[in-house]
């Protein structure tokens, strides 16, 4: 009887420690695994958004900041369909500024030209507007 007990004593010491080594292997293997995901997450690029048009409001639901094309954000003078322009609009919606690759327009509260800043394909030029919105001064 004894050496039952002796030959199930050895034989549970050998389980324990192989599983005790089993234990080991598994954190080891899970640790790497780790590792591996987060410098994965961490090589990833950055994402893209894509959109026609990206329309920012403010709390009341108006359009203060408009990127976009005149195409697809509405209509704007002396720019062409598919040119990219960034709106600025006042508290009423109404567009302030226009920023595009070629210039700056800025516009008064009511709709009217104030200024014009453009480096044209012909030449750049400078006009400013008088509060009807017709031209009062400009430079070649």
């Amino acid at each position: 009887m004894e050496s039952e007990l002796e030959t199930l004593s050895a034989r549970i010491r050998k389980l324990e420690h192989e599983n005790r080594r089993m234990k080991l292997v598994g954190a080891g293997t899970l640790l790497v695994f780790v590792v591996l995901v987060s410098m994965g997450f961490a090589a990833r690029k950055p994402r893209t958004i894509e959109a026609e048009k990206i329309v920012i409001r403010d709390s009341q639901g108006r359009a203060r900041l408009m990127i976009g094309t005149p195409e697809a954000a509405g209509a704007a003078v002396d720019l062409k369909p598919d040119s990219p322009a960034i709106w600025l609009s006042d508290e009423r919606g109404s567009d302030s500024a226009i920023l595009t690759s070629d210039g700056l327009w800025l516009a008064n509260d009511r709709e009217k030209p104030l200024a014009e800043f453009s480096s044209g394909p012909d030449r750049p030029s400078l006009r400013f507007y008088g509060p009807d919105g017709k031209l009062s001064w400009s430079a070649p």
